[in-house]
């Protein structure tokens, strides 16, 4: 496999397939950075708790997102877009400049590892109203989840104990989100980007591990708004509204989450 610093343009011979989990921040890192480079590509989206069924099946690893693209797949978010960049190197996600490549890359490790945290703090807020979480996944539409009702208890439980959602746990996570977006305002530089003066795969991995808490209106999957989410989840995302970091996502998003690259399967 090709390093990280170097590209060779190889033409792809079929249209990608992308397995994911909508609502997922790994995954709308995967998305993103597809649909920034304008590559066309089948999206397949997975049920919720079902993703590492999934995964096991197309043989990359335990979670989604998965890239299937001329026999192989790619599991992971950082992978595929290592890929993609390899193979679609315009227009860049990674800086040509080697220093500048080491720091965006290293920014990209930073957040992608404050991603758990994110989540788990999303979960935690959410999880005191089950339907409420269920619909967070599902949309509100009763009837498409239907099935889901008897299970719904078995499933919390599940999600507590697999992201560990206790409650001193939790808070530590909050402070690690908390410390993520004081990170966004120490590093924007003079060009309002993380690295350089253009917007880099740092800047693309912050602002979607970050978008479940600052649900930016670009971001493609909102199945549940902001304001019909728990007091406790509204109650910290008011905390950050104001926060340069939340806006700085806001800008990112409104900056560069652009059209979608998806196409109907053939």
């Amino acid at each position: 496999m090709a390093p990280r610093n170097g590209h060779l343009q190889e033409p792809a011979v079929e249209t990608p397939v992308l397995w994911h989990l909508e609502i997922s921040h790994y995954n709308e890192k995967a998305r993103w950075a597809l649909d920034y480079k304008g590559i066309a590509h089948v999206r397949r989206a997975v049920t919720p708790a079902l993703q590492e069924l999934t995964a096991r099946r197309l043989r990359a690893g335990r979670t989604v997102p998965v890239l299937e693209m001329n026999g192989r797949a790619i599991g992971d978010s950082t992978k595929i877009i290592e890929e993609i960049e390899r193979r679609w190197p315009e227009p860049p996600l990674y800086p040509a400049d080697p220093q500048q490549r080491r720091r965006a890359l290293d920014l990209e490790d930073y957040f992608d590892d404050c991603g758990r945290h994110a989540r788990r703090v999303l979960f935690a807020d959410n999880l005191t109203e089950p339907e409420t979480f269920v619909a967070m996944f599902y949309g509100a539409d009763r009837r498409r989840i239907g099935w889901l009702q008897p299970l719904t208890p078995l499933l919390l439980q599940l999600v507590k104990r697999r992201f560990r959602i206790q409650p001193a746990i939790v808070e530590e996570s909050r402070n690690k989100v908390r410390a993520a977006f004081d990170k966004l305002e120490a590093e924007v530089g003079p060009s309002g980007y993380l690295v350089g003066a253009s917007f880099t795969v740092a800047d693309l991995t912050a602002a979607s591990i970050l978008s479940p808490l600052v649900v930016p209106p670009q971001f493609p999957y909102i199945k549940l708004q902001p304001d019909k989410r728990t007091a406790e989840f509204r109650r910290f995302r008011n905390s950050l509204s104001d926060h340069p970091g939340f806006k700085w996502v806001e800008d990112m998003y409104a900056r560069h989450r652009g059209p979608s690259a998806e196409v109907k399967a053939a």
